[in-house]
């Protein structure tokens, strides 16, 4: 315990608190999405793979090197990656985590009740503030070490 509360004080609560985030989120959508990704549904495989991505940039975050900057760019590349939004069923955007919310358009034709077609263009404004997020943290992280390091002489 002793341990991780020192990673904690040495990467900062804001750079944890995502960390935490990100290891929960995509546990969360590979539970979430894994039946249907094993009946090959496509938004959940990528879901699911999204998730294992997401789950792998957790752990390089907490048990990373150089306090979590590795982790923190992969953390980066994570909500890169879950920002443009194409959906083509009504069951929302395939790179979506835990949730998503849609700044964008959708299209969608019912037919006797039935949803016939459906698409759905635009950004995840979710994904963009986990960018905002890793990037403000990555940021902190280079002042806060180079404020310890102090001048060399």
């Amino acid at each position: 315990m002793e341990k991780l509360s020192k990673r904690i004080t040495d990467m900062g609560p804001s750079a944890a608190l995502l960390g935490a985030w990100v290891a929960f989120a995509s546990a969360l959508s590979i539970v979430l999405n894994a039946t249907d990704a094993i009946e090959g549904d496509g938004p959940a495989i990528i879901r699911v793979s999204l998730g294992l991505f997401g789950s792998a940039t957790g752990a390089l975050f907490w048990i990373g090197r150089d306090f979590g900057k590795p982790g923190l760019r992969a953390i980066l590349m994570w909500g890169i990656v879950q920002i443009p939004v194409y959906a083509w069923q009504p069951d929302g955007n395939p790179t979506k985590q835990l949730f998503d919310l849609v700044l964008g358009a959708s299209k969608q034709t019912v037919v006797n009740g039935e949803v016939t077609s459906y698409g759905q263009v635009g950004i995840n404004l979710v994904g963009v503030a986990i960018v905002a997020w890793a990037s403000i943290c990555r940021a902190r992280l280079d002042l806060w070490r180079r404020r310890n390091l102090g001048p060399v002489t």
